[in-house]
């Protein structure tokens, strides 16, 4: 039995659940609504706020690194970019690393704009490497090597430091390593990389297992920035240039 002080509020929520209409989508539309300056017009207490932090980091991605005689661009199967990119990688991975490093390598998608003649800053390194990515090294057998130059070598992406390689339908024809070692299925060797590509990216899954994985506390796009930093200390400007190191048959 219901007990009386009870019984208005079950009324109360029988009355209210009759009343309930059900609702439905009956059409939908949309309009662009384009913002910019003129339209959204800046805040200035918010602006003004703001402008000691944006000046530092203008002041810091305004910073000159080095100078290139000219427009440094990636391509396919090769570029000035990606010879530069990956020698650059292979010079700091292996100073941060305290030990030789047989073969660097990047993610051509990953390499997102190319650089400009002139003033090379860190904010232009930003548009060419904007993902945190960290340095990897990780050592694997002669076979898990030829793996991983097959694997990019099919669409032309392969992107390398401290090896060269003849591609035919695809595929790794013949590999030399640069540092006089050659590949040798059961020997072991070093490849720095980015932690995207070691962990699986790019569909190199293959790479989850290596014989021994080193992870460096480093950023690939600071490798690079401390790389052109040197550079521009030497005084000596960057001159684009590739060295065919893949080749096309």
């Amino acid at each position: 039995m219901i007990s009386r002080q009870f019984a208005p509020v079950l009324l109360l929520l029988t009355v209210l659940t009759a009343c309930q209409s059900s609702y439905h989508l009956a059409q939908q539309s949309a309009n662009r609504i384009e913002v910019d300056s003129v339209t959204a017009r800046a805040d200035p207490d918010l602006t003004g706020f703001l402008q000691p932090y944006r000046q530092k980091l203008d002041q810091t991605m305004n910073e000159v690194l080095a100078r290139s005689t000219g427009p440094i661009e990636k391509g396919q199967p090769n570029g000035p970019l990606n010879d530069l990119l990956t020698d650059a990688l292979l010079q700091q991975a292996t100073q941060k690393y305290g030990k030789p490093i047989d073969v660097s390598h990047l993610n051509f998608g990953g390499i997102r704009n190319n650089l400009p003649a002139g003033n090379i800053t860190i904010g232009g390194v930003y548009e060419v490497m904007p993902f945190d990515n960290k340095l990897v090294v990780l050592t694997l057998t002669g076979d898990m090597l030829m793996q991983l130059l097959n694997h990019f070598a099919d669409g032309n992406k392969l992107v390398v430091g401290g090896v060269r390689a003849t591609i035919h339908d695809g595929k790794v024809q013949s590999a030399t390593l640069t540092n006089g070692r050659t590949i040798q299925p059961n020997e072991t060797y070093t490849v720095a990389m980015s932690d995207y590509v070691a962990e699986g990216g790019d569909n190199s899954g293959f790479l989850k297992n290596p014989v021994r994985r080193d992870d460096i506390n480093y950023l690939i796009r600071d490798a690079l920035i401390d790389y052109f930093r040197q550079q521009g200390k030497s005084g000596q400007p960057i001159t684009p240039t590739t060295d065919g190191r893949i080749t096309i048959k």
